[in-house]
Formats: structure tokens, sequence, C-alpha cells
């Protein structure tokens, strides 16, 4: 009875040891997001990423190719670095007009298409039919983002850029009058605006002010191939996963 026991524990040893080793030796991607993904492209508790467009599309992707991932929360100012060092192998959440090494990187199809919206308080009666009709106003921006539309105004001084952390510290401004208006994806104004108690306080223009498309960034030494992350991406598209995830948090 006694060499069964050992033969079982041998057994039952081994059979652990060869689930430890089968898991260590799974692909594994670092994903990089950061505080400028506000809700509900990543949503946090307690400073962990446990929810949100990323994750819901990541889990997906990892799925599909059989590969582990692990978050890695990136300021946005080091994107570029870390994605190409490799300290990161994705950000989910991107486009090359907002990357300045974006040459240097892989780009996947486009994931969904997000508009630049502006937000003003509701008790602002003037009208805005043009960018150029927000000239001497404080737009409340998100730092580290780049502005392509907006950025010749910019530069011309024709309205002043105002950099926060995320679109709630906006919105808190906005209320409080220190900015005039803000700028943002609309996904990210329409969810953060079924959130707050007072969204009343809040119009949301009808003038696009920029529309792009949403692609993954993948570093140039990933251990996956844009190949094997489009494939998957396009198999999650075509079963309507993908619009199911942006459905779940009430945006498509």
């Amino acid at each position: 009875m006694m060499i069964l026991k050992i033969v079982k524990l041998v057994i039952l040893f081994f059979a652990f040891f060869s689930t430890l080793v089968l898991s260590d030796s799974k692909t594994k991607l670092i994903i990089g997001y950061g505080d400028h993904d506000a809700a509900p492209y990543a949503i946090e508790r307690a400073e962990q990423l446990y929810d949100g467009i990323i994750r819901d599309i990541i889990t997906e992707i990892s799925d599909e190719l059989d590969i582990s991932v692990s978050y890695i929360k990136t300021p946005r100012k080091r994107i570029e670095r870390y994605l190409e060092n490799n300290t990161i192998h994705l950000v989910l959440i991107s486009n090359p007009a907002w990357l300045s090494n974006s040459e240097k990187l892989q780009w996947s199809d486009t994931l969904f298409i997000e508009k630049d919206k502006m937000v003003v308080r509701a008790d602002n009666p003037k009208t805005y039919q043009q960018i150029l009709d927000f000239r001497g106003m404080i737009i409340g921006t998100i730092r580290g983002y780049k502005y392509p539309t907006l950025q010749p105004f910019f530069d011309k001084k024709h309205f002043t850029r105002y950099d926060v952390s995320n679109l709630y510290v906006n919105l808190i401004r906005l209320e409080l009058n220190r900015i005039d208006a803000l700028v943002d994806a609309d996904i990210l104004i329409n969810y953060q605006l079924k959130q707050v108690k007072n969204a009343e306080i809040f119009k949301v223009l009808a003038l696009t002010v920029s529309q792009h498309k949403i692609q993954a960034a993948l570093s140039p030494n990933a251990p996956i191939t844009m190949v094997q992350f489009n494939q998957a991406l396009k198999k999650l598209k075509d079963q309507g996963v993908i619009a199911a995830i942006l459905r779940k948090y009430q945006i498509e």
C-alpha cells in the first residue's frame, strides 16, 4: 500500500510540474495601458485593470491565439519608448498619427472608428459650426495626446490647449468654468456622461473635430506577428464579438 501511495504522489507531482511547464511555455504578450485610457477603455479596481474595452478585446484575442497576457500601466509620454524597446508589446487603443515613432511599429487592421467631439456647458448659448468658432477659448485636452486637426489652431494661438490626465478631470474643470470646452473621443464622452450625476450641465456639440481608425500598435520584436493578430481580429469582427463588446458599454 505504501508503494502504491508513493507511486500516486509521484504521478501527481509530475502532472503538476508538467502543467507548470506548459503554462510557463505559453507565449506571453505584455499590454500597455494608462490613465489616458479613460473608462470604458480601461476600468480599474485597486489600481488593477479588471474591466473595459481593452481587457475584453485582449481577452478574446489571447483566447484565439492561445497566449497569456499581462498588463503594465504606462504613462502616455513613455508609450513610444516602451513599445520600441519591448518593455511592452502592444497598445490596443492607438493610431499611427498619435505616435512619433509610428514607422518603427507594426499596425493592426482597424478595430473600430472613433470620433473626437467637443463638449461645452449646457448654459453656453453660442453656436459652433466650425473649429474657428472656438477662437479665444481654453480647450481641455489630454496630456501627451496629439490632435492633428486642432494643432494648427493651437500653433496660431486661435485657442489655448490645457492638458490634464483624463476626461473626468476635464469634465470637473468644465463644470467649474476653468476651461471653456473639452475635446475627447465620442466613446469616452458618451460613457462618462452616463456615469456622472450632473450630465445635464454638459452639451456635446454636433461638430465632429476629427475621426480616426483605432488600431493596435505592436512592438517590432513582439512574441506574436501582426498577421496572427489581424487573423484573430478578423475572426472576432466577423463573429460580431467586437460589436458586442462595444454594445456592452452602450456606445455602439
